[in-house]
């Protein structure tokens, strides 16, 4: 059986209908605008939702644009899709491209997530992590060791 996965637009677009989307990205890849002193990352994570009121969030066929604040300061982004490996939403949920996933997260990535007597990681991961607290001011963290799904794989 084949499993279809979602593009990168179709998962952001998702993950925006539910609130706030963190956009994965190698700042150093070809066509991609950030501030200065962000170009060389090679994982730069930005926050992107329809709360935010951006007034110029483009997610278009070749990449995703929008004014951004950098330490309280404007600038305009350019984000093409080649860049971006992965996406992930407030609710815990995310996907990762591993044909865009920079050698240097990948090598940390697998490190991190296996224990040193294991054999290679499988081809789908899953990293953990507590979610955000709810933008309401509620606790919508689940009991204490009970971790959430972050990141997810996908070929």
């Amino acid at each position: 059986m084949t499993v279809r996965v979602p593009g990168k637009k179709q998962v952001l677009l998702a993950y925006l209908e539910r609130g706030v989307a963190m956009l994965h990205l190698d700042a150093r890849r070809p066509g991609v605008t950030v501030p200065p002193e962000h170009r060389d990352e090679a994982h730069l994570r930005l926050n992107l939702s329809h709360r935010y009121g951006i007034p110029d969030l483009a997610i278009g066929d070749a990449s995703v644009q929008a004014t951004l604040s950098f330490g309280g300061r404007p600038f305009h982004c350019v984000l093409p899709w080649e860049a971006i490996f992965g996406i992930t939403s407030h609710a815990g949920e995310g996907q990762v491209w591993p044909e865009d996933l920079p050698v240097e997260v990948s090598a940390h990535s697998e490190a991190a997530l296996r224990p040193a007597e294991s054999p290679p990681s499988p081809v789908f991961k899953v990293v953990e992590r507590e979610p955000p607290a709810s933008p309401q001011g509620g606790d919508s963290k689940p009991p204490e060791g009970s971790p959430k799904r972050h990141l997810r794989l996908v070929r």
